[in-house]
């Protein structure tokens, strides 16, 4: 399935990057890279069992609102 992802991930790459790259658009290939990047470490690791980060936001700020809204 990670394999999946990633080809995936590859071929939205080079379908987005490439006009970019021809255009002379850096700083939104830049941008459109490290977005996708972000979305491919997040579905991998979704699958390999790490915690989703609204999870982790919601063990976080739970005490916080437990003292707020008492």
């Amino acid at each position: 399935m990670i394999l999946l992802i990633a080809l995936a991930t590859l071929v939205i790459g080079l379908a987005e990057g490439i006009p970019l790259g021809k255009q002379g658009q850096r700083k939104e290939l830049v941008a459109m890279s490290c977005l996708l990047g972000m979305a491919f470490l997040l579905a991998a690791g979704f699958r390999i069992g790490f915690p989703s980060p609204i999870t982790l936001l919601e063990q976080l700020f739970e005490p916080i609102g437990k003292a707020i809204f008492k």
